[in-house]
């Protein structure tokens, strides 16, 4: 039915290498695997490889590519695109985050998971950063990259471009919150996943956030992060980034754009409403729900968690000592979230190029 997005081609490019899956002792660096050297040695367009894949673009941006054992030509799989935090790379992010663990799906299939890499900033002396920043790197084009990297995985790879789905944490939170606010990507990915997000103003958390659509957003945060503070930051704290939004303010905007309606259990501060949904699904862990508008608001609060992702291997350092939690977010909220999510057919096409 959707064939028509499809470019079954296979392009001969001898800059993508396929390598071995990292692992934390590798310190996030990809091991090269010698059984293969690039896509170019591999001679069947109708099944095009598996595993890791260094992709380098046009434009000089680099991302990482895993393709599951499970793929399958003849069908249309989801894809995922994990931004990983200010300083961080794409091979901790896909260890952090868990994602590539051969047991995880999203509607009962396996699906492409992209890790782009994110750029410096010479003048703030940043390195690895995304747009929705104060020191966001304004030479280059973030945005245009997601586009660019979803066109190059759909050249050669099977996708559902009713399930993409956008992810990240931390300054790539803030990035995937600011996808989420712009007209065109809101309606090229199905939903957003948002983790630790740094939401400055620049990723559009006060005003300016005008998606096309209403945007299903899942979002975790730790009540111990110290990096980016659940409370938030005022301006008279006169913080070098700026202010922060109270993460709870956060959500509640993001259900009024929803159209979900105050009144349906009360009022909170400023109007905002209250969650229609509370439940406790983990100890220590609070999970509250907006899904009376047209597309739900999922918000989990994780005590004694700092900035990180969670799991329950701390996996994700940034938040050291309070790294660990007793549940793993992916396989238990961000999976079965965006499985429930589709992108509407009447969007399709709408997210630009």
């Amino acid at each position: 039915m959707l064939s028509f997005i499809r470019i079954l081609t296979l392009l001969s490019l001898s800059s993508v290498k396929i390598h071995a899956r990292p692992t934390a002792a590798d310190g996030g660096q990809l091991i090269l695997n010698p059984s293969f050297s690039s896509i170019k040695d591999l001679t069947y367009v109708d099944s095009p490889p598996k595993g890791h894949i260094n992709r380098t673009l046009p434009s000089g941006r680099e991302y990482v590519l895993f393709v599951p054992d499970g793929y399958d030509h003849q069908v249309e799989h989801p894809l995922v695109l994990s931004f990983h935090g200010a300083g961080g790379n794409s091979s901790r992010q896909e260890i952090l985050t868990q994602l590539t663990l051969p047991s995880q799906r999203i509607d009962d299939k396996p699906f492409l998971s992209a890790f782009p890499q994110g750029v410096d900033n010479e003048i703030w002396g940043m390195k690895h950063i995304w747009r929705g920043a104060p020191y966001a790197n304004q030479s280059v084009d973030d945005v245009q990259f997601v586009k660019d990297i979803i066109l190059d995985i759909s050249q050669n790879y099977t996708l559902d471009p009713t399930r993409y789905y956008a992810t990240g944490k931390s300054n790539g939170g803030g990035f995937t919150s600011l996808l989420a606010c712009l007209p065109d990507t809101s309606s090229l990915f199905a939903a957003f996943g948002v983790v630790s997000a740094a939401l400055y103003q620049e990723a559009l958390s006060f005003a300016g956030c005008f998606p096309s659509r209403a945007v299903p957003i899942i979002h975790s945060h730790g009540i111990e992060d110290d990096d980016t503070l659940f409370k938030g930051r005022s301006r008279s704290e006169n913080w070098r980034f700026g202010p922060e939004p109270h993460v709870d303010n956060w959500r509640k905007r993001w259900a009024i754009r929803n159209g979900h309606p105050s009144e349906s259990s009360g009022e909170g501060k400023g109007g905002l409403p209250e969650p229609n949904e509370v439940y406790h699904p983990h100890h220590n862990t609070t999970e509250e729900r907006w899904t009376l508008g047209k597309a739900e608001v999922i918000a989990i609060s994780v005590g004694g968690l700092g900035h990180s992702w969670p799991s329950t291997e701390g996996l994700d350092r940034a938040g050291s000592p309070n790294q660990y939690a007793n549940f793993n977010f992916t396989e238990s909220h961000l999976l079965p979230f965006f499985s429930r999510q589709q992108l509407p057919e009447e969007f399709l096409g709408q997210g630009g190029n």
